[in-house]
């Protein structure tokens, strides 16, 4: 190679190279902000204190306390779940679970009445879990090679193993038709499956719906010897919502079915909450195969005053939170002043998830005042929820090909940190229907694609992107990062 060739293309190495080096400082300076970012909003929200207002009787619960007392001062709180859900509870009501605390079961809401957390330290947990499959009951050996039989039967659908606290999970194995109909096949593996016989991958579990009985492969010895926890969330919510609620400073894990869970709600409030490892259990069974379900917080029907605020919701099946009612049904559907704030949401299938099907005749449907502001939404479809076998429905806000019918929808200031294979679903049948994007950060994975639009279209995620995005959703002072699937953690 000649000096004047060598030299043109040392230069051109030098040039991409520290071309690359500096692009990388800017990724990693921008991620960087982003992850200080989430971080604080993080600690905020698990270190915030109790707040509430009193218009009745406060009562209070601990797990050193007894249900004969008279619950109504902290030295002499009721104990347990069951009392807490039989009390007669008016409008005005205030219910505070003693913080650094733990029950297992669930809330049932009353009207007009608040729950939230007294004391010191960490927020009262609610932990959908019957037990610490560990600590309680035992692992058997089965006559199977590496499968272990769990020696209390669960009547309600098991919906996950979660394995060291979140460390891991074991995969629910369901079984699908053969195409001809002839045999049932492994949910994942297309294999033959038809009982725990068939097990053979670790941590795969079947629950066993005629007997109850939860078996899991585990190629590393007995369960029990293997974890230190064992959490297994049942087909229930954590809190079952009703009007006029604000459910404040509780931390809600292992949920099999919603988090916080409500049909046509008015006045919902969820402040200041943490909630993971939700969903998962078998919602119904369809002609070929299972569907598994799960939410943080969901309304399914009309509302009014839906506020979700500081909030940290991560691992769930489904979607971190949601307004929703499918298309069937004749009735009248209104979802207005809907504000999710400043909450962080992580590893959910969906991080924001809402929908509005048409009705089946002329019956009015549609949502008003809807505001999603100030919330960091990062890594759809990266949570536990890759059990699903759709592995193609992520996205940070998911409003599916619906209806949608909607005015005054603003999705302002928040921060879209990567998403796979959509980062963004957002459609509806009338393009005067789709929300107002303004001053929102996106972090995008090059190779993704959007839903977007009315008619709804794919469009691939590349230098474009933002002009699309200005064009479809009026976006002002929205800002692009596009990163590689290796760049960022």
């Amino acid at each position: 190679m000649r000096r004047r060739d060598l030299f043109i293309f040392l230069s051109f190495v030098f040039t991409f190279a520290f071309s690359n080096l500096a692009t990388c400082k800017r990724l990693n300076k921008d991620y960087i902000k982003i992850e200080k970012q989430a971080r604080k909003l993080k600690n905020k929200i698990l270190r915030t204190k109790s707040n509430y207002s009193v218009n009745g009787v406060v009562y209070y619960v601990s797990v050193d306390g007894d249900d004969s007392n008279s619950g109504t001062n902290q030295h002499q709180p009721f104990k347990s779940l069951n009392k807490i859900n039989s009390l007669n509870l008016q409008r005005g009501d205030v219910v505070l679970f003693r913080r650094g605390d733990m029950w297992r079961g669930c809330i049932h809401t009353k009207a007009g009445v608040t729950y939230s957390a007294y004391g010191k330290g960490d927020k009262p947990i609610l932990n959908g879990s019957p037990f610490n499959a560990v600590e309680h009951g035992a692992w058997l050996e089965t006559n199977v090679p590496n499968v272990y039989a769990y020696s209390e039967p669960i009547d309600l659908d098991v919906a996950v193993l979660v394995l060291n606290e979140g460390e891991q999970t074991a995969f629910k194995v369901m079984k699908r038709k053969s195409v001809d109909n002839s045999t049932t096949l492994h949910i994942d593996l297309d294999e033959q499956f038809a009982s725990f016989a068939d097990l053979h991958r670790d941590l795969d579990f079947w629950h066993e719906p005629t007997n109850g009985i939860v078996y899991l492969c585990s190629h590393r010895g007995n369960p029990s010897e293997r974890f230190k926890s064992i959490e297994m969330p049942i087909r229930r919510h954590g809190f079952y919502a009703t009007d006029n609620v604000i459910i404040d400073n509780f931390c809600i894990k292992y949920v099999g079915s919603h988090g916080i869970g409500s049909g046509t709600t008015q006045s919902l409030v969820v402040r200041n909450c943490e909630l993971g490892w939700i969903g998962g259990s078998i919602q119904f069974y369809g002609d070929r195969q299972p569907t598994r379900y799960g939410n943080g917080i969901e309304i399914y029907g009309g509302c009014g005053r839906y506020v979700i605020d500081h909030c940290y919701v991560y691992q769930c099946y489904d979607a971190g939170i949601t307004h929703q009612i499918s298309a069937v049904g004749n009735e009248d559907v209104l979802m207005q002043d809907v504000t999710y704030s400043n909450n962080l949401i992580e590893d959910c299938v969906y991080a924001i998830e809402y929908f509005v099907g048409k009705a089946e005749n002329e019956a009015n449907r549609r949502m008003q005042n809807v505001l999603f502001t100030g919330n960091i939404l990062r890594r759809a479809g990266y949570g536990f929820g890759n059990q699903r076998p759709d592995k193609m429905t992520p996205a940070l806000i998911k409003s599916w090909g619906h209806y949608n019918k909607a005015s005054n929808f603003r999705i302002i200031g928040n921060v879209f940190d990567r998403s796979k294979p959509h980062s963004l679903h957002i459609s509806a049948d009338n393009p005067e229907w789709l929300p107002k994007l303004q001053d929102n950060v996106h972090i995008l994975l090059k190779g993704t694609d959007a839903l977007l639009g009315s008619p709804e279209k794919t469009y691939p995620v590349d230098e474009n992107y933002g002009n699309l995005i200005r064009r479809l959703f009026d976006e002002e002072g929205g800002r692009y990062i596009f990163v590689e699937e290796d760049d960022v953690p």
